[in-house]
């Protein structure tokens, strides 16, 4: 029984409002082509679960470090630490890892950025500078500025990637390089070239350097394609970067934001993070409080999905990206696809469709006005026929 009485729906006519709202979003729900999110995210059983076993009306939060193990706390590290391990593992960490679910993609590049300035402020006096691409996450460099460190931009090419001779210039030899490298530009899709990057390191030869990869969208389903050189890009062991953040609702198909930060286990020696009595320890992570119910839901997926089934999830994506990018050059219209990219750009259509399909522009100094769609686990040659036709129809 409940200490206070309190109604278990609200009014018949607020329930009407939202029930409406949620019909509308619903129908619209296959059309939001411009962002990357799975508009199937079979999480449906998860919920029926969460009512039965009535943590539906309980209040979870993780707190600091999920792998600790002396917390009396109601709490989900286990389930985080599941998560954690099995992403990791098919990033090429091979065990030596540490991570945390975030509250986004932003928020685990903070700690990427955070982690990475306090790991070269323990190999050199000089403060580090934070390197990033012009195509870049413009969250990168909005966290440079917050963590008060000198940013340099790197010019990318047409096609978005980092141009590896502007780093060469720009990278100083006597300070440490926290270089953050974009797997998947926000709008190209681009792949920056971590062995180019690799070479530029080797011949400047900055004291300390720290690799942090943004991977948001596509660290989701690069490390499960059959292609073996698509799977090293994201691999820790092959291209030696030190942490990853990766978005939890767009290719892991969570349905609100969410995101996982993994890095090796050897940069938590370098945090220093003052002990907290009350928490039994220290805190690495820059939050205190988390989400306890996004581990469920994450391995929840997991569970359901398993290697198989995100291998079978990122195949069908690339097929549906190339015979979308196949069906707009069969009714003349320009694209830019990049390797491995599940991003189609294209010459913008017309203001109608942008909006039917809710696609996001941008204007190139290369290319002009473009607009994209990003191919998620819910496209099927049907919508893409659809998607087609309506821009057809206004050329």
């Amino acid at each position: 029984m409940k200490t206070v009485s309190l109604p278990e729906y609200p009014s018949p006519e607020k329930l009407q409002h939202l029930s409406e709202a949620a019909r509308e979003l619903v129908a619209r729900g296959k059309h939001q082509m411009g962002y990357p999110f799975d508009q199937e995210v079979n999480l449906s059983g998860f919920y029926r679960w969460l009512l039965d076993s009535g943590l539906a009306d309980l209040t979870l939060i993780n707190v600091g470090d999920p792998y600790k193990t002396q917390w009396d706390m109601l709490n989900t590290d286990e389930f985080e630490r599941a998560a954690i391990d099995f992403l990791a593992d098919g990033f090429g960490f091979h065990g030596s890892h540490w991570g945390v679910l975030t509250n986004g993609g932003t928020d685990g590049n903070m700690h990427g950025v955070y982690f990475g300035r306090k790991a070269l402020a323990a190999c050199s006096p000089l403060p580090p500078i934070l390197y990033v691409s012009e195509e870049a996450h413009y969250s990168v460099k909005k966290l440079g500025d917050i963590q008060n460190l000198e940013t340099r931009i790197i010019a990318a090419a047409p096609a978005g990637q980092m141009l590896v001779d502007d780093l060469r210039a720009k990278l100083d030899p006597a300070r440490p390089a926290l270089i953050a490298i974009a797997i998947g530009g926000t709008f190209k899709g681009a792949i920056d070239d971590q062995k180019s990057i690799a070479q530029v390191i080797r011949e400047v030869r900055p004291p300390a350097v720290y690799r942090h990869l943004d991977v948001a969208l596509f660290g989701g389903y690069l490390p499960y394609l059959a292609d073996e050189t698509a799977r090293k890009i994201v691999d820790a062991s092959e291209m030696e970067f030190d942490s990853l953040a990766l978005s939890g609702h767009k290719f892991l198909g969570l349905n609100e934001p969410a995101g996982i930060f993994i890095c090796r286990k050897s940069i938590l020696d370098d945090l220093n993070s003052t002990p907290v009595p009350y928490l039994n320890g220290v805190i690495p992570t820059i939050n205190c409080s988390r989400s306890g119910f996004d581990p469920l839901k994450l391995y929840w997926r997991i569970a359901t999905t398993g290697r198989d089934g995100f291998a079978r999830q990122a195949e069908h994506v690339m097929k549906m990206t190339r015979l979308l990018e196949s069906r707009l050059h069969d009714i003349g219209v320009k694209t830019l696809v990049n390797p491995y990219s599940n991003t189609v750009c294209m010459e913008r259509p017309s203001e109608r469709v942008i909006h039917k399909y809710c696609m996001a522009c941008n204007e190139c100094r290369h290319y002009g006005k473009l607009a994209h769609v990003v191919v998620m686990q819910y496209f099927t040659p049907e919508l893409i026929e659809e998607l087609v036709a309506d821009i057809a129809l206004d050329k």
